[in-house]
């Protein structure tokens, strides 16, 4: 069936590949280099997703988003809200940087982000930037980068307004308000989301639904002190609830024999009903200056940025977790932009960072807390040449406290060729994850192994960007490898009579192909669609868990009725993949079948400011699973109604 379901996605990708188009990109990539540049300058792989297109199309969070992004992979412990990791080309959860408003998100404990509830109503873009990019940000982008741009009133003629609410299946009710604008040199956005579900039971046994709800408010707000002159402020709250499942690892303990066979063999290690919850309450804020200078030629910025995290969880067999986190950065950087003449009129672009950042974490478990501090110091230089070449390369220092000091580095090439529409980019660079709390001092999960050291890797990509038909067919085609050492890795020690984490001694290796092609066929229909082929190992040569070698996407978006209706159909496609069942014996490796997933969306604007909608997930309702013993939301059906005023 898996097999069935690859032949017939890349079938209809390589038919629809000759006629359309993965979404153009925007005039200006914010996160692949250190300061903003042209997406046709960009050598790194880099999607971006713009959050009005998403909303328009029925995509209601971040996650589903990127399930049509190509090299990435996601997985979910069932409902939404529950946890959900998303891994760029067969590396870790850990291994991906995410910035919401040039905030660093990561949990502090484990190092990820879990984008459970992350919903798109305040979001204006989504950047995914793939490779090593540790020579630019650091540490935690091992992998890539996922920047979020919330909403902005900035250069607004007069204030928007926009809302939305929504019900459906399992008693599910979500809404959101947004309001934006700009009154002179002030200008502000104001979003509140609200979500909450019913849910469905995510063990295979028992029928005891899993419900969630999540809050979010976003401000973001600043003032042009003079023209070259800005203070932005951004504050940013989260709270999260989710009903949970707990893994059976019931075993009754025998005095004699010192060993705890499993209370119920047949259940033992899989999902069961019980009782537990995850609570989740973050706070991100930013307060940041911009000064340009020299008619725009030299730019300095300066940021101080905040995240809180506050994490309590209680699982029937595993008992009550809680831990508290908080994060302070501090950078500054410097970038100057001028000409030469030397190769016929070239732009060079030369930027200095620096920043210091501190982590506090403190378990419920280990009153006394741990702290990790880092001073970065990073450039980067930029030359563009008249031939429609652009050059990057970067360099940056780490200096760590309790760790080795790290030199990261990264260099990317895009070139141009008009005449043919075609545009060759590349990146290449090492990457470095520094050992995450957990790894190092242990959780209820997994022992500690303070003799940790930082894992890293040497990656590269190589792409061919094809333009047709005057931009209506855009087709790319990337080619990635990576060579990860030192590679940090779950294993199950029977002297410490635990699980704890090592680094490896082999070299774990990772390449693959990512496809992406967009088409506007005609002027009422576009399609789009995704293939990315990924081949990952440990260092022991093992296939690493959770990561489908064959994944991809179709989406086709339909207009008609004068564009006041619309219809999008998406399909969603992974195949097999590996996970761990820890069962009552030992811990085996498991293959999860692959799925194939379709939604629909349907709306119709009833006058210009108000929009009917429904639509469905899951419409074939397939039962699967994304991580072993979890099961994926069946099929669900939603009806609601958007207003939007001031556009």
């Amino acid at each position: 069936m898996a097999k069935t379901s690859t032949v017939i996605l890349l079938s209809a990708l390589l038919t629809t590949t000759a006629l359309a188009q993965v979404s153009v990109l925007p005039e200006t990539v914010i996160s692949a280099s250190q300061y903003p540049m042209e997406a046709s300058r960009v050598g790194a792989s880099a999607t971006v997703l713009l959050g009005e297109q998403l909303r328009a199309k029925g995509i209601e969070t971040v996650a589903d988003a990127l399930r049509q992004v190509p090299g990435v992979a996601i997985d979910s412990a069932g409902t939404r809200g529950s946890l959900t990791q998303v891994r760029i080309r067969g590396a870790e959860a850990n291994h991906l940087l995410v910035l919401i408003d040039g905030i660093e998100v990561n949990g502090l404990g484990d190092g990820g982000f879990d984008f459970a509830d992350l919903a798109v109503d305040d979001i204006e873009r989504i950047e995914v930037i793939r490779g090593p990019q540790s020579g630019i940000y650091g540490a935690n982008a091992h992998a890539g980068v996922i920047a979020i741009v919330t909403r902005s009133g900035k250069g607004l003629a007069r204030p928007r307004l926009d809302a939305k609410i929504e019900t459906g299946s399992r008693n599910t009710f979500s809404g959101s308000l947004n309001v934006r604008g700009a009154n002179g040199p002030f200008y502000g956005s104001v979003t509140i989301t609200d979500y909450s579900t019913r849910g469905y039971n995510i063990s295979r046994f028992g029928f005891e639904p899993d419900g969630s709800r999540a809050f979010t408010f976003t401000a973001k707000g600043g003032v042009d002190i003079t023209p070259n002159f800005n203070l932005e402020g951004v504050v940013r709250a989260t709270s999260r609830f989710a009903y949970t499942d707990a893994q059976d690892f019931n075993c009754i303990f025998d005095p004699v024999t010192f060993m705890c066979p499993p209370a119920n063999p047949a259940t033992y290690g899989l999902i069961v009903d019980s009782i537990g919850f995850t609570a989740y309450d973050s706070l991100a804020t930013r307060f940041g200056a911009t000064l340009k200078q020299f008619d725009g030629r030299w730019v300095q910025t300066a940021n101080v940025k905040f995240f809180d995290e506050k994490l309590r969880s209680f699982d029937a067999f595993l008992g009550t977790f809680g831990a508290d986190g908080f994060r302070t950065m501090l950078d500054y950087k410097s970038t100057f932009l001028f000409d030469t003449a030397i190769f016929g009129g070239e732009r060079h672009t030369a930027t200095v960072l620096v920043d210091h950042r501190r982590e506090e974490f403190t378990q419920i478990a280990n009153p006394n807390g741990y702290l990790k501090e880092r001073l970065g110091l990073a450039g980067e230089y930029v030359l563009d040449l008249p031939s429609h070449t652009t050059l990057s390369g970067a360099l940056r220092h780490d200096w760590n406290k309790g760790f080795a000091d790290v030199l990261t580095w990264r260099v990317a090439l895009s070139q141009r060729f008009p005449a043919t529409g075609t545009r060759v980019h590349s990146s290449a660079g090492k990457g470095i994850t520094d050992p995450t709390v957990f790894e190092l001092f242990g959780s209820s999960f997994n022992l500690p192994n303070p003799s940790l050291i930082p894992e890293q890797s040497i990656g590269w990509d190589f792409g061919v960007e094809q333009r047709l038909f005057g931009d209506r067919v855009i087709a790319d085609v990337t080619y990635f490898e990576s060579r990860f050492t030192d590679k940090i890795e779950l294993t199950f020690d029977p002297g410490l009579g635990g699980f704890v984490y090592v680094n490896g001694s082999g070299i774990a290796q990772r390449q693959g192909v990512e496809v992406a092609v967009t088409a506007q066929v005609l002027d009422w229909l576009s399609l789009s669609g995704t293939y990315t082929y990924t081949h990952a190992l440990d260092s022991t040569g093992q296939i690493e868990i959770r990561r489908p070698p064959h994944s991809g996407s179709i989406e086709a978006t339909a207009r008609f009725a004068d564009n006041r209706a619309k219809a999008v159909l998406g399909v969603v496609f992974n195949g097999t993949r590996k996970d761990f069942y820890f069962g009552p014996t030992s811990t085996t490796l498991v293959t999860l079948p692959g799925a194939t997933i379709l939604r629909a969306y349907l709306s119709y604007d009833v006058t210009p400011m108000a929009t009917l909608f429904v639509r469905a997930e899951n419409v074939l309702d397939q039962q699967y699973e994304e991580i072993f013993s979890y099961r994926a939301p069946p099929f669900m059906v939603f009806a609601g109604l958007k207003v939007k005023l001031g556009h």
